[in-house]
């Protein structure tokens, strides 16, 4: 009986050296990784101080890269705007025009019609103006030096500035006679638009006349 207990003892005895060596090995071992857990944090932080080093020397070229990046992406969604919005609908037109012949090309708007209104005045815009309907026509018209504000100014396109009392047709037939006053300031233009067809040797469209009155009202 003794013997067993013995060699239990000794057995635990044993054990006892071997658990306290395992300890400082683990205890050894936990000291290297925080010796290399050191060194990895050393080596970040240079890492960042590098970059951040980096950066600061290059900030313009950097600030530059990320201005045109911002730039080309904001043109880039003005453009896919642009093409996203709905383009407005042509509207409706008549292709095929009316199968019917012109008006100044009926038979009752031919002949002597047509003649008598070939002169007449047609020159919209102008105090007087006379034309004949062709594209190439004699253009005869009125004139004159007016005073405004004390200062002398043409008359001839009708003008709010030339503050004329009264101007404009008072009796037109819209074919061969026509007759108007016109007042600026102190001077009274009567002038009076006439057409005939009594002379047998008339030119076409008719002679025409035109007579201009100038009176003088005193101050």
């Amino acid at each position: 009986m003794t013997d067993h207990r013995t060699s239990a003892r000794s057995r635990v005895k044993s054990t006892k050296p071997m658990t306290i060596a395992l300890r400082s090995r683990r205890r050894g071992g936990g000291g290297g990784g925080s010796s290399s857990n050191n060194n990895n944090n050393n080596n970040n932080n240079r890492d960042d101080k590098f970059s951040i080093a980096l950066i600061l020397k290059y900030y313009h070229y950097v600030f530059a890269l990320a201005l045109l990046l911002s730039l080309i992406i904001i043109f880039i969604i003005i453009i896919t705007n642009e093409h996203q919005q709905p383009q407005p609908l042509p509207l409706p037109r008549a292709i095929t025009p009316f199968p019917a012949p012109k008006v100044m090309d009926l038979p009752q708007f031919q002949g002597h019609h047509k003649e008598s209104l070939y002169w007449g005045t047609y020159r919209p815009h102008l105090y007087l103006g006379i034309r004949a309907r062709t594209p190439r026509s004699l253009l005869a018209g009125l004139m004159w030096i007016g005073i405004t504000d004390g200062t002398y100014s043409m008359r001839h396109v009708c003008q709010d500035s030339d503050h004329l009392t009264t101007y404009g047709w008072t009796t037109h037939n819209g074919r061969d006679y026509g007759h108007q006053l016109i007042v600026d300031n102190h001077v009274t233009l009567a002038t009076s638009f006439i057409k005939s067809f009594s002379n047998r040797h008339h030119g076409y469209g008719g002679d025409w006349a035109l007579r201009i009155n100038v009176t003088k009202t005193e101050e």
